[in-house]
């Protein structure tokens, strides 16, 4: 990972609720036999409420400003549910 603004790859960890809008996002139906029992899904972008933008994965149908909740974080992936 490297910061869009300063280059960096030093980052640090923050607390945040995970509640926000998908700003973007994109339905996966075939991927890798590494993802393969979760298909379809969807990858999206999520503006937080904090302000920060992230990327994760979501199993619901979503639309562009549906809100969301943060489930989880594990192996460096963000996992989000409809609100």
């Amino acid at each position: 990972m490297v910061c869009p603004a300063c280059k960096s790859t030093e980052f640090n960890q923050q607390q945040t609720k995970g509640i926000g809008k998908v700003y973007s996002f994109t339905k996966i139906h075939i991927s890798s036999e590494e993802f393969k029992h979760l298909t379809p899904y969807y990858i999206v972008v999520v503006d937080l409420d904090s302000g920060d933008r992230v990327t994760g994965r979501i199993k619901e149908e979503i639309l562009i400003n549906d809100a969301v909740e943060l489930l989880s974080y594990e192996e460096d992936v963000y996992t989000f549910s409809r609100v």
